[in-house]
């Protein structure tokens, strides 16, 4: 391909990095400076039943359209990622022919892991971003202080207990919930306080059990992205110049 259709190509930023480091701002960021839309790369935010637990943000900032990838419930059942992956495609692919840049904000492993692998084939000159972690206790602090707001949220808003709860109540939904970050260690600590699942939204439930909870999610989080981060350095770091040029992260 010449240089000059290189050129003419359109841009596909990629914002990635581990779970709670700012991925969002900074692709809002770049958005408003460029004008350009950001699709969301991220199946649980998918759920809008999970809309908290998921940290689905964004949706309403002024300047930025964001796009997600489908609206499902969790009674839909799994979102395939290879199912995902070519929406996202298709989706950056469309908005492409209406602007000379996309971003994409992801920090899905299983989404980023086939959008690498079609990134030879795909007519875009893409480059990275990924965001660095900070070091661990900084790190653990902040993940548990979103934990801590997930919990108690400001009202109307719901809070991860009160999706749970809800979604506990119907049999069938259990599975899935239980495969999710976040829940997962909520289920695990109703186990632990002897909590029913089904009633973890109480308000009887003591402040001092919801403020482990923030720290066990928070611990979980710190696992999954210390993952995110090895496996992103692994797809994107020492690609060639035109498919991952490394890009600054937003202050």
């Amino acid at each position: 391909m010449g240089q000059d259709s290189a050129e003419t190509m359109p841009v596909v930023h990629l914002v990635a990095g581990p779970t709670g480091v700012g991925k969002s701002d900074t692709a809002s960021a770049l958005a408003k400076a460029d004008g350009a839309p950001v699709v969301v790369a991220d199946r649980i935010q998918c759920f809008t039943d999970l809309a908290t637990t998921s940290a689905r943000a964004g949706a309403d900032e002024p300047g930025v359209s964001r796009f997600w990838l489908g609206d499902r419930t969790v009674l839909d059942g799994d979102y395939p990622a290879a199912e995902a992956a070519h929406v996202l495609i298709d989706t950056v692919t469309r908005l492409s022919g209406e602007h000379q840049q996309v971003i994409i904000e992801g920090g899905s492993i299983s989404l980023l892991q086939h959008l690498a692998g079609h990134l030879p084939d795909l007519p875009w000159r893409f480059t990275v971003a990924l965001l660095a972690m900070p070091d661990r206790a900084s790190y653990l602090a902040a993940l548990t202080a979103r934990a801590r707001a997930m919990l108690t949220p400001v009202p109307p808003g719901r809070s991860l207990l009160d999706e749970l709860a809800a979604l506990w109540r119907i049999p069938r939904a259990r599975t899935f919930v239980a495969s999710v970050n976040g829940l997962e260690a909520a289920l695990e600590w109703c186990a632990k306080y002897s909590v029913d699942p089904a009633e973890a939204d109480s308000p009887d439930v003591p402040a001092e059990l919801r403020e482990r909870l923030a720290h066990m999610i928070g611990v979980r989080h710190l696992e999954h992205g210390l993952l995110q981060n090895r496996v992103f350095e692994d797809l994107f770091r020492g690609r060639p110049a035109d498919l991952g040029q490394q890009r600054e992260p937003a202050a």
